[in-house]
């Protein structure tokens, strides 16, 4: 029994994070997943289809404004533990700065563009999302507080399942687009309070001047401007196959593609956390001092822990595609279980490219990374555009598993080509 220990005893605080992670975002998933079904099926296809279009501009603008520092700041904070004050009140400062320019311009464009009806919805889902680029993660990643984070996030996900059910149980024919996506607001909002009061209170911001802060900033513009192409390009895969399948098949079958969506990003948030254990892992192992063959070995283990997490979902939706859709949603989703079962395999690839995508920015690869996203993007337009007309949403969903499915593959390609030569 002694040498079982011993084997874990150098992983335990990692297990134990990872426990917790898994735990608490379960829940949080869960929560959320089962809201999101009723929503689904008290509004019915053309409107939950509305707002799933609506999610996609939204997180438009929070990737914009977060400005790749979702994977750049963890590696900075690492690598330059001394600066780590300046790091985050300039990554701070820039991100509320891009905030009020990205939220001016889209708010104009939807009072311009939109018409009155969805204007409310369009307004509110923009901002949650804004907020949600405001996040301090990284920082919890680098001070090795997950599980402070996740409670956080935990208690967004339960407050919005508190008040959507309460209308659920007491008035349910108030339920309606314009209050769910209002309480969607005010709970991202309240996250985003509890993470960031906790998380500033820890750091001395006294010695960050304004000129280093000013410096700082204008280092992070030019320093990750790649990353920040990237992500929006990102975006072509999951998000701009929506909004261009709204615009070709219409509202009702984009509610029926979003049925599915809902449980493929429950297990997008299941490895996303998982994969916040090896993300300052990954950081770590690629300092100079640290061999090939010391990163092959971390690179095989995070990469089978991130497939064994994955497989929760890829194996169900493989297998039994239209149990799931048939139990969980109302009949007018029944033909969203051949959608399911591609988004199975979908997540499979995903989990495996978030290994080799930390591993690419952590090398400074940060031109490969968007060179890779580049021509995934293009590659995903040209067949949303391509296979959509011809099979609606199940087209949408090839789409997205065979252009993101063929950048990953860049990726792993990079990186294990990067990892034979530090020897």
């Amino acid at each position: 029994m002694f040498w079982f220990r011993n084997l874990f005893q150098p992983h335990k605080k990692n297990l134990q994070n990872l426990s917790a992670l898994v735990i608490f975002n379960f829940l949080a998933a869960a929560l959320f997943f089962i809201t999101q079904i009723k929503i689904a099926n008290v509004i019915g296809s053309a409107q939950f289809g509305l707002l799933a279009y609506c999610i996609a501009v939204g997180m438009y603008a929070e990737v914009i404004i977060g400005y790749g520092t979702y994977r750049t700041l963890v590696r900075e904070l690492i690598h330059y533990p001394d600066r780590q004050a300046v790091l985050v009140m300039s990554s701070l400062i820039m991100r509320c700065l891009l905030l009020v320019v990205v939220v001016t311009v889209l708010l104009l464009l939807n009072i311009i563009f939109q018409t009155n009806s969805i204007r409310w919805v369009l307004i509110c889902v923009v901002l949650a999302y804004a907020l949600k680029a405001l996040n301090l993660q990284p920082l919890y990643d680098v001070w090795n507080q997950m599980v402070r984070h996740s409670i956080y996030y935990m208690t967004q996900k339960a407050l919005y399942f508190l008040l959507i059910w309460i209308i659920v149980f007491f008035a349910t024919d108030c339920l309606n687009l314009n209050i769910v996506v209002t309480i969607l607001l005010i709970t991202e909002g309240v996250y985003l309070f509890l993470q960031q009061r906790w998380a500033i209170q820890k750091i001395d911001f006294r010695e960050t001047k304004a000129y280093y802060l000013a410096v700082t900033i204008k280092e992070m513009l030019k320093k990750d401007s790649w990353i920040a192409l990237t992500a929006v390009f990102t975006l072509s895969f999951g998000t701009l196959n929506q909004i261009i399948l709204k615009h070709y098949a219409g509202l009702v079958e984009l509610g029926i593609y979003a049925a599915p969506w809902q449980i493929v990003l429950g297990a997008i948030l299941l490895v996303s956390q998982v994969s916040r254990i090896g993300n300052p892992g990954i950081a770590r192992i690629t300092r100079p001092e640290i061999n090939g063959t010391q990163r092959k070995k971390f690179l095989i283990k995070y990469s089978c822990i991130m497939a064994a997490s994955a497989s929760t979902v890829f194996v169900p939706a493989i297998l039994f595609p239209d149990l799931i859709i048939t139990t969980i949603f109302s009949h007018e989703y029944a033909s969203a279980s051949s959608i399911l079962r591609v988004h199975g395999i979908y997540i499979m690839v995903f989990s495996l490219g978030l290994v080799a995508s930390q591993y690419v920015v952590s090398v400074y690869m940060e031109r490969f990374y968007f060179i890779s996203v580049i021509i995934g993007g293009l590659l995903s337009i040209i067949l949303c555009y391509v296979l959509i007309p011809l099979y609606g949403g199940f087209g949408a969903a090839i789409s997205l598993l065979l252009s993101h499915g063929f950048t990953i593959g860049l990726y792993w390609i990079a990186m294990i080509k990067h990892v034979k030569n530090v020897d």
